[in-house]
């Protein structure tokens, strides 16, 4: 069961980075964009592998409080960087009339 988690989180990280490669070919962003959602996404891969692995040694309490701590503060610190930093410098497409 350990093997299929680390398998999980290798696919996580992969898909992690060809979204920020994908964004990275939309918008030019400044180095501190960048290091809120690098930061962002390794703290939510950080708190689903401590989860992950609490829960496989029977201590939930734990896994819960790293799913809230890491991962919590990583969606939200993604989502702050994504409304304020990025989203006002993607331009909307315009329509070929």
């Amino acid at each position: 069961m350990e093997l299929m988690q680390w398998f999980f989180m290798g696919v996580l990280f992969t898909l992690s980075v060809i979204a920020l490669a994908w964004l990275s070919m939309i918008v030019k962003l400044e180095w501190y964009t960048w290091a809120g959602m690098i930061t962002g996404v390794v703290m939510v891969l950080f708190g689903i592998g401590w989860a992950g692995a609490s829960f496989l040694e029977g201590i939930a309490q734990s896994g819960a409080l790293g799913l809230i701590l890491f991962s919590g503060s990583g969606v939200v610190m993604m989502v702050l960087v994504w409304r304020h930093l990025i989203k006002p410098k993607m331009v909307a497409p315009k329509l070929i009339k």
